[in-house]
């Protein structure tokens, strides 16, 4: 009876083990809070965007109602925001301003971004936005699982690459603008944004990217002039072909 006790007995778990599990839970609830935090950003802009539609429709009942009616109407549709949903992110003494730039970056991209692990092999890409899905043409299947390298291509700067690795390897926040690839092919300078999110103990837990298109890289950017050269060549081509289409249109 008492070998039978002894099996039915949970076996003990190592220290080794439940400290790798508290990290590894540790690490979930750091992605969960994180993914919160990018979704009520989200939230936040989107009722900025509702509330100046809202001022100008007030405006135009103002304009076009007269002033009883309209004042009338504008009462019974008065309501307040919570302190919470109206507040900018940037008033909030709690935030940090890495995390304001952050948050400035992400609004600016339009929520395109995609967050990676360094604790798996080759740092894959974990969350990546429905912005970054949309801007890239690929599938989230496609994406989860793989290194931020896939959209390199023909043409990607190695130099901007190695700055961005090192950067990357150094835990140090990194801006540069690459050429891309969709996944049809079509080529596309990405302003590319790197920051490593840190826990309490300063280790980095993640990174976050985020990603805008541009149409060309910046002015101090080294491949600026050479970029400008080829996209005026290329809207030349452009111009040419649809006048000779619309001369081929006349004639017939």
């Amino acid at each position: 009876s008492s070998s039978s006790s002894s099996s039915s007995r949970p076996k003990s778990k190592s220290q080794a083990q439940i400290d790798r599990r508290r990290e590894r839970n540790r690490i979930l609830a750091r992605r969960t809070r994180l993914r919160k935090k990018f979704f009520f950003e989200s939230l936040q802009k989107d009722v900025s965007d509702l509330q100046a539609q809202n001022e100008r429709l007030r405006g135009i009942i103002r304009a076009r109602l007269p002033k009883a009616l309209s004042s009338q109407i504008l009462t019974s549709c008065a309501a307040k925001l919570p302190d919470i949903v109206a507040e900018s992110p940037e008033m909030n003494p709690n935030v940090t301003s890495e995390d304001k730039s952050l948050v400035r970056s992400l609004r600016t991209s339009q929520q395109c971004f995609c967050i990676s692990d360094p604790s798996l092999p080759d740092n894959p890409i974990v969350y990546a936005s429905g912005g970054f899905c949309d801007l890239t043409g690929y599938a989230l299947s496609e994406i989860l699982g793989r290194n931020c390298r896939f959209l390199q291509g023909p043409g990607t700067s190695l130099k901007k690459v190695e700055k961005l690795r090192q950067a990357i390897s150094r835990g140090e926040d990194c801006t540069v603008c690459l050429l891309n690839y969709k996944s049809d092919g079509t080529p596309f300078y990405n302003q590319l944004f790197v920051a490593a999110l840190k826990d309490a103990s300063n280790s980095i837990v993640n990174y976050v990217g985020v990603q805008s298109e541009v149409s060309l890289p910046p002015p101090d950017d080294e491949e600026h002039e050479t970029a400008k050269l080829i996209k005026a060549t290329e809207d030349e081509k452009v111009a040419s072909s649809a006048g000779a289409d619309d001369f081929d249109s006349f004639l017939s």
